[in-house]
């Protein structure tokens, strides 16, 4: 999964609805003579620009693909409303619009898309096009596929002119929302990697922006780290050879579901008799050599009794430095033993020592353990689904 801003460093900026937030919506607004600004829209707009914030407009167009006017006419309204903004000082760093809908009558517009709210399609384009970290800027308008857009890619919502109903700030108009995301206090704004960073009162909010802080953390994870750690474990399913798997606390939880996940999981349906050991599972040997020899030998000791050349090993640890999952990849370094780490925070030493890191770019210890979940299933799944006989993908329960 891609980083969801390309720009370095990458900067907190604000995503814009159109109808209903700056201008006021009249159904399909698709000529400028139906074009109205909402009164203080204009003015918040300049206030954002002078904050030094980009502002990028992202508009659900299915005028389009329904035949009710053409792509250039969003283009001409687009240009009417800039004029207008900048008889006030104001402007649109970027126009995103979005022409197409399952259920439109116009080829080439009668499509889904995922640029169209709430897909993140419009969103991640901005943040490419303007160096946006996602993570912290807002998303700002009158629906909820508004709000769905902004949990989708992890930035803080904020409903304008709707009755406050659910977790989500909502506030009267633009303007309001422009003083609660320049609120000098912080009100509405998220940490980039820091969750939380402040006191909660409503435990709704809190899951939102905890549901939204997992998002942002699991599109940290590279692509391509995901599909070498799964040609690793892929290979030694192959070639029969055994996965071994450890953690500590949450993460051995996550070492014990993989033994699970592949044992029954991967081999279900597929010819794969999966071999598949979690070091952390048993109590009565793990007990037996953290007491006599040490808590930091507990998987390296196991290791040199049952681990072969060939064999992998892989280890779950949110911090990277744990004691007993540094030996353990050290030793299997040193033994032919390929290693995947699923890591957090800065992720080190294990994230260099393994032969291949999937990383999860979060300071939570409990966003960094679901998302390790989220990729030992993700991981799990796409193996089982490759020894699968093609026909048969669409058809099978993962």
């Amino acid at each position: 999964m891609s980083q969801l801003a390309t720009s370095v460093p990458a900067r907190s900026g604000v995503l814009l609805d159109r109808d209903g937030t700056i201008i006021v919506d009249h159904g399909y607004v698709g000529s400028v003579d139906r074009v109205d600004l909402i009164p203080g829209a204009a003015s918040a707009i300049a206030t954002l620009n002078a904050a030094g914030l980009p502002v990028a407009v992202v508009t659900n167009q299915a005028g389009v693909a329904r035949g009710y006017y053409r792509l250039d006419d969003v283009t001409a309204v687009h240009r009417y409303i800039d004029d207008e903004l900048a008889r006030e000082g104001a402007h649109i760093d970027l126009w995103l619009s979005c022409p197409y809908h399952p259920d439109g009558v116009v080829d080439p517009f009668a499509r889904a898309s995922q640029d169209r709210k709430p897909a993140p399609g419009m969103a991640l384009a901005a943040a490419a096009a303007l160096g946006l970290d996602l993570s912290m800027s807002w998303v700002v308008g009158d629906r909820p596929e508004d709000m769905g857009l902004a949990a989708a890619v992890g930035a803080t919502p904020i409903r304008v002119g709707a009755t406050q109903a659910g977790p989500t700030l909502t506030v009267s108009d633009l303007a309001a929302a422009v003083r609660v995301i320049l609120d000098p206090a912080g009100h509405g704004r998220r940490s980039r990697g820091r969750f939380p960073d402040h006191a909660y009162p409503h435990a709704g909010v809190y899951g939102r922006d905890y549901a939204a802080t997992l998002t942002t953390a699991m599109a940290s994870v590279d692509e391509a780290a995901l599909d070498q750690a799964a040609k690793v474990l892929q290979a030694a399913h192959q070639r029969d050879a055994v996965i071994f798997a450890c953690g500590n606390g949450g993460s051995a939880a996550i070492a014990n579901h993989l033994q699970c996940d592949h044992v029954k999981g991967v081999g279900n349906g597929t010819n794969l008799r999966t071999r598949v050991v979690s070091l952390s599972s048993h109590m009565e040997l793990f007990s037996a050599v953290a007491n006599d020899i040490g808590y930091e030998a507990v998987f390296e000791y196991q290791l040199k009794s049952m681990a072969r050349p060939g064999d992998v090993l892989v280890v779950i640890s949110s911090s990277g430095r744990s004691p007993n999952i540094v030996r353990a990849l050290e030793w299997a370094a040193a033994n032919d033993v390929a290693s995947v780490a699923l890591t957090g925070f800065d992720g080190e030493p294990a994230r260099g020592l393994a032969t291949v890191g999937v990383h999860v770019e979060s300071n939570n210890y409990g966003v960094i353990e679901d998302a390790h979940q989220a990729c030992m299933h993700l991981l799990a799944q796409f193996l089982r689904q490759a020894a699968l006989a093609p026909e048969a993908v669409a058809g099978t329960v993962f």
